[in-house]
């Protein structure tokens, strides 16, 4: 799975200059909690929600927060992903850095932004949550074949959604599937 079936796009993006009560009224219109800051066409930082709630709940050294603008809160140089990047890779930069989201940078350009609940969204749809049909959880040990043993327990369920976890606590793979009615009996070999 690739960062570019699960980010949001296009990018919503703000210049630096914004003042930040206006840059607070466009994150709460749009419901979004963060933004990629954008200068000439490049990604100079990113700005949330929590940044700028903080900084409007207390004042900065002598300035007076109507001149304060996104750069002067903004995290410079934020780390980015590309849209081609795996999502496994993406999350776990995203838990390394304790971040809650990365900008999507393709050529140069902001496509888009992963975010927490990107990285949800996908969680749920490989659990198949939603989908019809029953849920089975499994565990195979180590040693066995991982799909033999699914299939061999499965007695020909047709496999909706599959997500394996290693428990190496008991030797073995905890298996969450979501199976719904049975192969034709061509397709069980």
């Amino acid at each position: 799975m690739f960062v570019r079936n699960w980010m949001s796009a296009p990018a919503v993006v703000i210049p630096p200059v914004v003042p930040v009560g206006a840059a607070l009224g466009f994150m709460e219109k749009r419901g979004i909690r963060r933004l990629p800051v954008v200068e000439d066409g490049k990604l100079v930082g990113i700005v949330t929600k929590s940044d700028l709630l903080a900084h409007l709940g207390g004042r900065k050294a002598g300035r007076r927060k109507s001149e304060d603008t996104v750069a002067d809160l903004m995290t410079r140089s934020p780390l980015t992903v590309t849209s081609g990047d795996t999502l496994e890779t993406a999350a776990q930069l995203m838990l390394k850095k304790k971040i809650s989201g990365l900008p999507v940078i393709d050529e140069g350009q902001v496509v888009g932004i992963l975010t927490e609940s990107d990285l949800f969204r996908a969680l749920c749809e490989m659990l198949g949550l939603g989908e019809k049909g029953a849920r089975l959880i499994l565990t195979v040990k180590d040693g066995e074949d991982l799909l033999g043993a699914i299939r061999k327990r499965l007695g020909g369920l047709a496999v909706r959604s599959l997500v394996t976890v290693h428990d190496p606590k008991h030797n073995g793979w905890d298996v969450v599937l979501r199976v719904r009615g049975r192969l034709p009996a061509a397709a069980k070999s």
